[in-house]
């Protein structure tokens, strides 16, 4: 895939991975939209690479409608979606809630599902477009206190590969 003008909404592109991935887009001439939660963190990022930026949590529906929306006030359509965005915490098993479960999997599974089906809209007016789901290596071998993390990353492993 030719990267350069490429019309890219990456996820999660304030810190780690997001902020690594964005660097590297960004220096291949694209035209990107970082989001995350940490509006200062988001903003020095975006300022520092000099692209757009919108604070959101994709883990919220009403957020993720919001970021669609400055995807198609921005550039009319996307070409790629990067869900990065997650939340890591370990627990131990005399930890686990239905919350535990219900926080991390609303945006490492749930979040990345919405943000995609909301891409495939873009996408299907063009006829072409490119989803790239960023897991772990707990989705393949657990960890102690990873329970729920790594049943939300196989999820979306397995969400990637279906």
């Amino acid at each position: 895939m030719e990267l350069k003008g490429a019309r890219i909404l990456l996820t999660g592109g304030s810190s780690g991975i997001g902020k690594a991935t964005a660097q590297l887009l960004a220096s291949k001439g694209t035209e990107l939209l970082i989001t995350g939660r940490d509006e200062q963190k988001l903003a020095a990022v975006a300022k520092s690479l000099n692209v757009a930026y919108l604070a959101a949590d994709a883990g919220k529906e009403e957020d993720i409608q919001k970021t669609f929306e400055k995807v198609d006030q921005l550039w009319g359509g996307l070409d790629v979606l990067i869900n990065n965005a997650g939340i890591g915490k370990s627990y131990k098993l005399e930890e686990l809630s239905f919350s535990a479960f219900e926080e991390i999997f609303r945006v490492n599974v749930y979040g990345a599902a919405i943000m995609a089906q909301k891409a495939v809209e873009r996408f299907k007016k063009r006829q072409k477009g490119n989803i790239v789901n960023i897991a772990s290596s707990a989705a393949l071998k657990g960890y102690p206190g990873g329970s729920v993390y790594s049943a939300s990353k196989f999820a979306l492993r397995s969400m990637s590969q279906a």
